[in-house]
């Protein structure tokens, strides 16, 4: 089993990975409905070669923040993401972290047994408890993440549709420390 600490002055960023390799990793660290051998491959399902080539020119997720005391933190987006969740989400409140950056969707963090892996020991990251976030789709998500080496960590988003927490995404995370801001004198 793997298990996961967080730094309390760190941050975990989006890392980018070839869908090879990205889909190699996830089926070695997740078994479940889609277990090795039963795995689509990204060009079979139809929407990875498009996302892929999106978010290689535009992905606003920039990360996720945690406070480990408050066993809690929010996702990073790019600056302007802000003025689209205000379209978007127009009664929904972004923050700003100290380093400038634009949070949204809080969430709660706690270990335990994955969702789809009985025996693999994860961090969940779960929205769904959260008043504050949006009730569709934020309050229907928990994520899960496992550390693969020091530092990088892979996840699966799963969702709640009709009762049933279903995989709805993969991502990789990597931690970098937070940088000093600057004391004003």
């Amino acid at each position: 089993m793997r298990s996961l600490c967080c730094d309390s002055s760190g941050r975990l960023v989006s890392r980018h990975w070839s869908p090879s390799s990205r889909a190699a990793a996830y089926r070695s660290l997740f078994a479940g409905p889609c277990a090795a051998g039963s795995w689509p491959a990204p060009s079979a399902m139809g929407f990875d070669p498009p996302f892929e080539a999106l978010t290689a020119v535009w992905l606003p997720w920039k990360g996720k923040t945690f406070e480990p005391d408050a066993e809690q933190g929010r996702n990073l987006f790019s600056p302007g993401t802000r003025r689209l969740m205000r379209v978007t989400l127009p009664k929904y409140r972004t923050t700003t972290d100290r380093s400038g950056a634009c949070c949204a969707f809080r969430f709660i963090t706690s270990t335990g047994p994955s969702a789809f892996s009985p025996g693999v020991d994860v961090l969940r990251i779960d929205y769904r408890d959260v008043p504050e976030n949006p009730s569709w789709p934020i309050r229907r998500i928990l994520d899960e993440l496992v550390m693969i080496e020091d530092g990088l960590y892979l996840g699966q988003a799963l969702m709640e549709f009709r009762g049933t927490l279903r995989r709805a995404a993969w991502f990789s995370l990597e931690w970098q420390p937070i940088p000093a801001v600057a004391q004003a004198s």
